[in-house]
């Protein structure tokens, strides 16, 4: 079978692409890396962490609405490509995106910053024009904010309501992007976590800071730091602790139209002490555990190498 140029197919060459819609992958640059598509509408996908690949995409869509004051649902995912190396990773997306009755392709791009942890930037969220919705090419690596801010400590209290703002029940179920990102927090650190996992959180408390010159806050800011109070029933079922708290900053960057995300979450262990091992055993809210960074960059390129000899890449 006469296989179709670039052209009769209506696709750039590789070295004219921005990464999306590429079934066959792109050869490696000169950078030598390269992008690994995979398609998700197969019954059964095969592809690594796909409750952490429709979070991304869902996260791409939050942005959009976010910046274009859109009201746009996510669907379905259609396809990715993964830039195939070590460590973090960008994601180039295609999915099904839904405004009203009208359903259409959508592409989302996420650049991980670290691994390990909530630490991204989605760049490209947009829906997908034809001919030509290339934005760069491939071949330009994306350069990605490399500073690192740590999180804030947890506040002692709310009471000040020209710093924090608290959301009430009504506007917790009507945004649904809040439960997003605390999802995101957990699956990020733990990527095998399934829809199960996470159906048995409870939020139960949340806050919103706003790092933009607003006051007060609201939940319309662009820069803000959301601190959300969860119940984690999954946990309480094996008897560890279920009280826990995630904190997630999100910052955007208006010379380059990066939406950053940075998170982490952690789990408040109470126990009743005898005097004897008071001094020892004391209350404490103590961080999950995680490997370190080394650590973490080993571990994910031993998955992605047994991952790729499965694939026979």
């Amino acid at each position: 079978m006469k296989k179709m140029s670039c052209l009769q197919s209506g696709r750039p060459p590789p070295e004219e692409s921005d990464g999306f819609d590429y079934p066959g992958g792109i050869p490696v640059t000169y950078s030598q890396h390269r992008l690994m598509h995979f398609d998700c509408d197969d019954k059964n996908p095969r592809y690594a962490y796909p409750q952490l690949v429709k979070l991304y995409a869902k996260l791409g869509v939050h942005r959009y609405n976010l910046l274009e004051g859109k009201n746009l649902k996510f669907c379905n995912l259609k396809s990715f490509n993964m830039r195939i190396n070590c460590g973090a990773s960008s994601y180039y997306i295609t999915l099904d995106a839904r405004s009203g009755f009208q359903k259409f392709p959508f592409q989302v791009l996420v650049n991980e910053r670290r691994i390990g942890c909530l630490d991204l930037d989605v760049s490209i969220a947009r829906p997908r024009v034809s001919p030509k919705p290339y934005l760069r090419r491939h071949c330009e690596p994306v350069r990605l904010d490399t500073e690192f801010n740590p999180l804030p400590d947890w506040p002692l209290a709310f009471s000040d309501a020209k710093r924090f703002y608290m959301v009430n029940e009504s506007e917790l179920q009507n945004n649904g992007w809040i439960s997003l990102y605390l999802e995101l927090a957990l699956v990020s650190h733990i990527r095998k976590l399934t829809d199960h996992y996470l159906a048995q959180l409870e939020i139960v408390q949340v806050a919103v800071e706003t790092l933009d010159d607003v006051k007060p806050p609201t939940l319309d800011s662009k820069n803000v730091v959301i601190y959300i109070a969860y119940r984690d029933f999954a946990k309480a079922e094996t008897g560890e602790p279920c009280v826990s708290k995630a904190i997630i900053r999100r910052t955007f960057n208006e010379a380059t139209g990066g939406l950053k995300f940075v998170g982490d979450y952690w789990s408040e262990e109470k126990k009743t002490l005898s005097t004897e091992t008071a001094s020892v055993d004391e209350v404490t809210e103590k961080r999950s555990m995680h490997l370190s960074g080394d650590e973490k960059t080993e571990k994910r390129c031993k998955e992605e190498e047994t991952f790729r000899m499965k694939m026979q890449i």
